[in-house]
């Protein structure tokens, strides 16, 4: 009860007893409380408070999201999604629209030959991807992208146009950067890159000590020029499989008592993911706080430095850029924020960047990202409910089984994604097995073993393998090695009996869950990978997944790949259980 009706019951009870003194008193208590409220109400006016900050009605946008980009003396990119319904599947990997057209007008270097004022038709790149890299930015000009497309929308057919104007920013320069040292000092090193008279430059524009524990969370002091083109500065740091982590910093100082460190001293802790190759570190708009300019320093920390070699791209962007950060992003965090987007009848952005990169040698004793890797993905005392059951983790595994990391993951000059070194790994056991002790690589190694045609299945097995250990091992490597050749048989592999479990039978099994997984692993790549064909029919149709996108490329799929003779047969046998053709039309459930 609040304070207010408590006064009033005391009233209603007392003048009972002494009428006459209480009918005064409730009549002052009375007139005061109206004084308060009064004052109350006209104070209320004055000052703000949440209650004049409570979220809007607005409309939820269910259109095409943009993500776009047109970089100086580079490429153009933009990618496009559409906003799915609460309980549609995802069908990233493939287009979602009928038809689109994109293009981008302004003036181009085309070639970096000349400058050509042009309205340039975009390609594409991916399934919702396009881009254009003969035509490339000129700083200080703007850039006008239009786009239309006919899609589905919540079941109806429709058609969107999107318009966008971007303006290329100059590029930030690096002046050169202030390292912390350990006795907690700083070093200026400048960008050798700035001075004009050399002859020879060094290999990696900077070279810095990691800071271990406790000085690993200072900062390297980033000094920046730029003129006023330049709104805001995305920062990204590249690294690979190479590089590695210090484990003598204070995350795993912290936890030293909780978990036990293994023979190289990591003890499950990484400040990145090893199977990745980039990071983003923050972006930075040009603005001025207590006479401080926020982009004159950016700030790398210390302790988010991988060992060895990394760069890192400065991506100085337009006003656009800024918006879709502060009012785009920050909105689907914070409904007071209403988001604005440069996109004409759309959301998202389509920015102009500049980009400028810097070379870092990071020294230091540490972890390679090869062993963390290996570790995180046998997850021995993780949370999760079985080893390697994460897309990077499933296409490593045979890398890291095969001991030719460096081998696999580069190529020549040429740095070579996952799935590719997924592919070229049983090269490696030409040579020697290098973890055929490894439990973990037991089934890795069967699928080596078949796929080199080997004289027997168990050559790359331990001797001292046991009964129950040597039959899992063959069950998995089977189907591992049949799903990857597409169900070729060879002389100690029969693949005869999943091929009908896998491309055949209507019913779900574990051949084509693990057919499934392997296909999405790979992006649901047709051309390259012919089984997904037959995977992806009975995934859409066994998984009763909800999609106009997905069911549309069924029906393509299925209609595609017809045999035309006497009877018209489904080349994708799987089609047959739940596709009809009538009248040489094709029909789907």
């Amino acid at each position: 009860m609040n304070t207010i009706s408590r006064q009033k019951k005391n009233c209603v009870i007392l003048s009972e007893v002494r009428k006459d003194v209480v009918d005064g008193s409730c009549r002052r208590f009375l007139s005061s409380l109206v004084w308060i409220l009064s004052s109350v109400y006209f104070v209320a006016c004055d000052f703000h408070g949440p209650w004049e900050y409570y979220p809007e009605e607005r409309e939820v946008y269910t259109g095409i999201y943009t993500y776009g980009y047109i970089l100086e003396s580079g490429e153009t990119k933009i990618c496009f999604s559409k906003v799915y319904e609460l309980d549609e599947a995802s069908s990233q990997d493939f287009s979602f629209y009928d038809s689109a057209y994109v293009t981008v007008s302004g003036l181009f270097n085309y070639n970096r030959k000349e400058n050509r004022d042009a309205t340039i038709e975009l390609y594409h790149h991916g399934p919702n991807c396009f881009s254009q890299s003969s035509y490339e930015g000129i700083a200080g000009e703007s850039y006008t992208m239009n786009a239309y497309f006919v899609w589905d929308s919540a079941g109806q057919t429709v058609a969107s146009t999107y318009k966008a104007v971007a303006t290329v920013p100059n590029r930030i320069k690096v002046n050169g950067m202030s390292a912390p040292q350990q006795d907690g000092s700083y070093k200026w090193i400048e960008n050798p890159w700035n001075d004009a008279s050399r002859r020879l430059y060094p290999i990696d524009d900077f070279t810095i000590d990691f800071l271990e524990y406790p000085m690993d969370m200072q900062f390297v002091k980033v000094s920046m020029e730029y003129d006023n083109s330049v709104r805001g500065v995305l920062s990204i740091m590249n690294y690979d499989i190479n590089n590695g982590e210090s484990q003598n910093t204070t995350m795993n100082q912290m936890f030293k008592g909780m978990t036990d460190a293994d023979e190289t001293g990591y003890r499950g802790i990484s400040m990145h993911d090893p199977l990745e190759k980039q990071q983003n570190l923050g972006f930075s708009s040009n603005r001025t706080i207590a006479g401080v300019k926020n982009l004159d320093t950016l700030y790398l920390m210390n302790m988010m430095l991988p060992l060895g070699k990394i760069t890192v791209d400065f991506y100085s962007t337009d006003d656009a850029y800024v918006d879709y950060v502060d009012k785009v992003k920050q909105s689907v965090e914070d409904s007071r924020v209403i988001p604005e987007s440069n996109i004409e009848n759309g959301m998202g952005v389509f920015s102009g960047m500049a980009k400028t990169q810097i070379s870092i040698m990071v020294n230091g004793d540490g972890v390679g990202f090869y062993h963390i890797a290996n570790r995180n993905c046998a997850n021995e005392k993780g949370d999760n409910a079985e080893s390697w059951d994460s897309r990077g983790c499933r296409l490593y595994q045979d890398v890291i089984c095969s001991g030719g990391i460096s081998e696999l993951m580069l190529d020549g000059w040429l740095e070579t994604d996952l799935i590719d070194a997924n592919e070229r790994a049983a090269e490696i056991y030409r040579d020697s097995v290098y973890n055929r002790g490894e439990k973990g690589c037991y089934a890795s190694n069967v699928k080596a073993a078949m796929t080199l045609d080997t004289t027997k299945w168990s050559l790359f097995l331990p001797d001292t393998i046991n009964a129950e250990d040597k039959a899992n091992a063959y069950a998995d490597g089977l189907k591992r090695y049949c799903v990857a050749s597409n169900f070729e048989s060879n002389h100690i592999a029969d693949c005869s009996s999943l091929e009908k479990e896998c491309m055949e039978d209507p019913e779900r099994n574990n051949c084509k869950e693990y057919l499934w997984l392997w296909c999405a692993d790979r992006g649901w790549d047709f051309y390259r990978y012919d089984q997904c064909r037959s995977a992806f029919v009975s995934r859409y149709y066994l998984q009763n997944l909800k999609s106009s996108v997905l069911h549309r490329e069924v029906e393509y799929e299925c209609r595609y790949w017809l045999n035309y003779g006497e009877d018209v047969v489904f080349r994708n046998r799987m089609c047959g259980n739940w596709c009809k053709v009538e009248d040489n039309q094709v029909k789907c459930q």
